[in-house]
């Protein structure tokens, strides 16, 4: 029996990092939860180049691959083995993060067509079951970010960006249908909380 796999998504500042731990405290052990990029040794190398902000202003399509690149080696090495061993998967970010920030944020139009070759190519048969998009405004994501410290170099753009990357992942869900939600998460945290079992309680029905 195949696993479930679910994506929680959003700016920097929407909630995801709350919305995760108090998932992990209800599934425990019994689901894999993971993140992007990383997820596997040398997923998390790349990570560590990404996250990073020294050195020159990286070039967009460089950001790109490696995002893929990470990845690719995230799901041979633990989300595809996860599945096949039937368990619940929740992943912090994914290739929707990559359609909003670098396609959208970046403005990479001409890699558009690449994204979604990469991903078919990436994925196969192993797509997320369900995207959870926490989407907030841009205003409001700004002003959570501000009160939390260890920001990375995306979460430090301007705020031209982040509305830009705001608009990618909405997009990006109408896209995929029924297979992404948009939850509003500028309502209280355990309502949130509540919406998003909610949505994954219908998945495994």
């Amino acid at each position: 029996m195949k696993g479930l796999f679910i994506v929680i998504d959003g700016l920097g500042g929407s909630g995801k990092t709350t919305q995760l731990a108090l998932l992990k405290k209800r599934f425990g052990k019994n689901a894999l939860f993971t993140h992007e990029p990383g997820g596997a040794p040398r997923a998390e190398r790349i990570r560590n180049i990404l996250k990073s902000g020294k050195g020159p202003k990286p070039d967009p399509l460089t950001d790109f691959f490696l995002f893929w690149a990470a990845r690719a080696e995230h799901m041979s090495r633990g989300i595809v083995p996860a599945l096949r061993k039937g368990k619940l998967v929740i992943c912090d970010r994914f290739d929707s993060s990559t359609f909003a920030m670098q396609i959208r944020g970046d403005e990479q139009k001409n890699s558009e067509k690449l994204f979604w070759q990469c991903r078919e190519h990436t994925l196969a048969d192993n797509k997320p079951n369900l995207y959870i998009i926490l989407d907030t405004p841009a205003a409001l994501a700004r002003s959570r970010r501000k009160s939390r410290r260890g920001e990375d170099r995306f979460d430090e753009r301007k705020g031209t960006y982040q509305r830009r990357v705001r608009t990618g992942y909405l997009e990006f869900a109408k896209r995929m249908g029924t297979r992404a939600i948009v939850v509003d998460a500028s309502m209280p945290v355990l309502e949130v909380h509540e919406k998003i079992l909610e949505l994954i309680q219908k998945v495994r029905s």
